[in-house]
């Protein structure tokens, strides 16, 4: 790595619905930091009393068909540094939507 370089860790959150939209950005220097934010951001979005995406599960976690799921969370299970994503959206209403990326970064 380029000695003039530094790696920072960007944690975004871009959500909407009809009322309501907004971005969020954390910035973090390691990567455990940043995974960890991720995580939790995953983790309130999936609480009914904090976010609508809750209504895109049924009982058992598993996705309601109106609603699409991309992500790449699963590559955290090699240990490595991954950029990652978890972005849900009502298929019917595109206003509802949580993009939730950790992107790596260099900056000078």
């Amino acid at each position: 790595m380029d000695n003039n370089k530094k790696i920072v860790y960007l944690v975004l959150f871009d959500y909407s619905t009809n009322d309501c939209n907004g971005i969020d950005i954390n910035l973090y220097d390691t990567y455990q930091k940043a995974v960890n934010r991720f995580k939790q951001i995953i983790e309130q979005e999936k609480n009914p009393n904090m976010s609508w995406v809750a209504n895109a599960f049924d009982d058992e976690d598993k996705l309601i068909n109106w609603y699409e799921l991309d992500t790449n969370i699963e590559d955290l299970k090699d240990n490595q540094e991954h950029e990652l994503w978890w972005n849900i959206t009502d298929k019917f209403n595109y206003n509802y939507h949580s993009f939730i990326d950790l992107r790596i970064m260099k900056i000078e």
